[in-house]
């Protein structure tokens, strides 16, 4: 008698559970879900889409405009957009296999033209520039103020992987013609996937000194840019791109325009750092 009650007991407790299990999970819409609050570090995530969403794949150092920017759009129009955030290179790869989502946005549109050049893109708009230089703790207490200071045996420097972010692509491409490349990869530290990955080191105090976007600092009020003119020309052209692979090209290109209208997105990108042409905001 006493294993039968235990048994109904124990039935009791596994529908509860099951009953409690699925309150929960239809408790939380995969709509309101952003991917930037599932990976507040920039890194790649999946979040789930409806059939009404957008999906964007976007440079990890556009993580704060772009977040700013999608609310205000979601807020104004309804339509709902998920975003997966990455390095550059990774996201074109991942779009070149999967042939899926709406809008392209890299740090720098030379990966827009590798993805025109294969047949994914059908509309690219310019947006803004970043210019590349060096992260330090601000009032720079290691006085890293020029590119001999990156060599020295006393300073960690940590950058962007150049085969995967478009930082360290741009850094690799201003340096290698002068020779400053083999000496600069030899004196790094650490290599990482995404520039909001050097940022979060120097912000820790992993490493003295990382080569980031000056916008990408605007996150991070403890931090400082110096420039330098070993990396002066180095400078990101942003810019986003309407996939062909789009079910909705209508919204697409919408949002499109939202983000380059100069009242509406590119107000927000100057007002994160990003260099957006004074006669445009006008």
């Amino acid at each position: 008698m006493s294993k039968i009650i235990a048994a109904m007991l124990i039935s009791i407790a596994l529908v509860a559970g099951l009953v409690g299990w699925l309150i929960v999970g239809d408790g939380v819409s995969p709509r309101t879900v952003s991917s930037a609050a599932k990976t507040p570090g920039g890194g790649a995530s999946d979040s789930p889409e409806s059939e009404e969403d957008l999906r964007i794949y976007c440079a990890a150092s556009n993580l704060a405009v772009m977040e700013r920017i999608r609310q205000d759009y979601e807020q104004s129009t309804g339509t709902t957009i998920s975003v997966q955030y990455g390095p550059s290179q990774s996201l074109l790869a991942q779009l070149q296999l999967t042939q899926t989502g709406d809008l392209y946005l890299p740090a720098d549109d030379s990966y827009l033209v590798l993805a025109e050049d294969a047949g994914l893109l059908s509309l690219r708009l310019p947006i803004a520039t970043m210019q590349v230089g060096l992260a330090v703790k601000r009032g720079n207490p290691k006085r890293i103020a020029d590119f001999p200071a990156l060599l020295t045996n006393e300073i960690r420097v940590v950058q962007a992987n150049p085969d995967a972010a478009a930082v360290g692509m741009l850094t690799r491409a201003c340096l290698l013609p002068s020779g400053k490349w083999s000496r600069l990869a030899d004196a790094t530290t650490a290599f990482r996937g995404t520039v909001v990955e050097v940022a979060n080191d120097v912000h820790v105090g992993a490493a003295d000194v990382g080569i980031v976007y000056a916008a990408v600092l605007h996150s991070y009020p403890d931090l400082e840019f110096v420039a330098i003119e070993a990396l002066r020309p180095a400078k990101a052209q942003v810019a986003i791109g309407i996939l062909k692979s789009s079910r909705a090209p209508g919204q697409a290109l919408d949002f499109a325009r939202y983000l380059t209208a100069p009242d509406r997105g590119l107000k927000v990108y100057a007002e994160h750092g990003f260099h957006v042409a004074e006669q445009v905001l006008k």
